[in-house]
């Protein structure tokens, strides 16, 4: 059945909500400036930047059967966080839930007692229960099957001085005591808690569609990477 969506993880069928309409996959539209030229046919079009996107607005039509439980529904269905649609099955976007839902007309005897719940989505759909790539030796490759560059969580394990190459990314790693996690979505370097930014210099790495050689140099016994394989639709 395709009468559901997931909010953080649980299913709009949980409060007997049903969709009677799945949200379109969508390839987002590149963000770009188009500057109309005096004399010159057409438009002159600049990106701003190379796999840069906007948002995706992506409509649930539902329905509920039953009114009683609005309060608990009207608490489901806000914020922030991952929806997961019935025909995409296997991944999710990251999402804010942005439109005010007229429960009100419901509560009033609307018939048809339907609704839609507008997710604003970040652009890419992100492929789920993908399992960490584990390396030990260097030299190995990680092959990222999306569509565009993955923005990976990389865990190094080793001491002192190290020099981590991931893809077309250098990092230089100094000071570092059993462990230090590049996390490329957060832009942060740390362990556990403790921020670790200082002992790092360098972009933090992404993995481009295809073949990246993961390589590095030092005292290291392995490095764990969470890749995020990501895809436009």
């Amino acid at each position: 059945m395709n009468d559901w969506f997931s909010w953080n993880g649980k299913k709009c069928t949980e409060y007997i909500i049903h969709v009677l309409e799945q949200p379109p996959i969508t390839i987002p539209a590149e963000r770009a400036t188009f500057t109309n030229v005096p004399g010159r046919p057409g438009s002159l079009t600049t990106l701003e930047g190379d796999d840069v996107y906007d948002d995706l607005i992506l409509t649930a039509q539902c329905m509920i059967s039953d009114p009683s439980n609005i309060r608990a529904i009207a608490s489901y269905l806000k914020g922030s966080g991952k929806v997961a649609f019935a025909n995409r099955p296997g991944g999710f976007y990251y999402a804010r839930i942005v439109n005010q839902i007229p429960f009100e007309k419901i509560l009033r005897g609307n018939p048809h007692r339907s609704f839609a719940v507008n997710f604003r989505c970040k652009p890419f759909w992100y492929q789920e229960n993908v399992q960490p790539i584990t390396l030990t030796t260097s030299g190995t490759f990680a092959t990222n099957p999306g569509s565009v560059y993955s923005e990976p969580v990389i865990t190094v394990y080793g001491s002192g001085e190290i020099t981590l190459m991931a893809g077309m990314t250098i990092v230089e790693l100094d000071g570092i005591t059993d462990s230090i996690t590049l996390d490329t979505p957060l832009m942060e370097a740390y362990k556990n808690m403790t921020s670790m930014n200082g002992c790092m210099s360098g972009d933090f790495p992404t993995l481009l569609p295809g073949s990246n050689a993961i390589s590095w140099t030092g005292n290291v016994t392995k490095v764990v990477i969470q890749p995020n394989w990501r895809y436009l639709a």
